[in-house]
């Protein structure tokens, strides 16, 4: 009987009795939480640089200000990726957390792809037009890769969009004619001129000029052009132009 009776006053419990138990509970779990997280081991002692070939590692961990020895779950990881977002050379970031002690910086770097010169002043583009590095390109990071590259003039200043990238429609027409010219010429070797749009021309070599004409049926004008090459390989130097501005009639202009 005694026992039965002890069991219903156990059974009427107050709801704050449980309440009281359960904030006591969740207290304690973050108290322990809290000093598992403070403990020394959670200090920041390595950040690492992932994917980046020109941009030193220096210079991205300047950039990210993540503070050395603040505790790793502390870092804001979306604050240090957003002050990469007016950096012209880097593409894409991706910050992580390493456990225990370490961020890993993932980039993706906009890579050189021509050299473009607006209004006068060249510029280093990459093959969606966005400029990553402006005169003085022979002391840049990229210096090693300059000799290499194409070359685009007459690109208009005032069609630059925000100062950071050329017009889309001229990154479309560099990029595809681009692609289409290296298939069986040196990029190295290749000028285009777009000063007049109805009226584009390229150069090889800087000794062979061909006209383009409009930026329409280019694959049909560039497979063209690699024809009349072919047929006067060793002779350019006689050679006043190609004119391939009507591909089914295409026109060679000795000197």
């Amino acid at each position: 009987m005694q026992e039965s009776r002890r069991k219903t006053r156990e059974l009427k419990r107050p709801v704050s009795w449980y309440i009281t138990w359960i904030v006591i509970d969740l207290v304690a779990i973050a108290i322990i939480i809290g000093f598992i997280l403070s403990l020394p081991i959670w200090r920041l002692k390595n950040i690492e640089v992932r994917g980046n070939d020109f941009v030193p590692a220096e210079k991205i961990v300047s950039i990210a200000k993540i503070p050395a020895g603040e505790n790793i779950f502390m870092v804001d990881l979306d604050e240090a990726e957003s002050r990469f977002s007016d950096i012209a050379q880097i593409k894409e970031t991706r910050i992580q957390r390493k456990l225990p002690a370490t961020i890993i910086i993932k980039v993706q770097e906009r890579k050189p792809f021509a050299i473009a010169v607006i209004g006068g002043v060249p510029a280093l583009v990459d093959e969606g037009g966005y400029i990553i590095a402006k005169q003085n390109l022979g002391s840049s990071i990229y210096k090693l890769q300059i000799a290499q590259l194409p070359v685009i003039r007459g690109i208009n200043r005032k069609t630059v969009e925000g100062g950071r990238r050329i017009d889309p429609a001229d990154a479309i027409f560099m990029k595809d004619t681009l692609t289409l010219l290296s298939n069986f010429l040196d990029p190295s070797t290749i000028q285009i001129e777009l000063m007049n749009k109805e009226d584009i021309i390229i150069y090889v070599e800087d000794i062979l000029k061909v006209k383009i004409g409009e930026p329409k049926d280019m694959e049909n004008k560039i497979r063209t052009m690699q024809a009349l090459l072919d047929s006067i390989k060793g002779k350019w130097n006689r050679v006043a132009y190609i004119d391939v501005r009507v591909p089914d009639s295409p026109v060679i202009k000795f000197k």
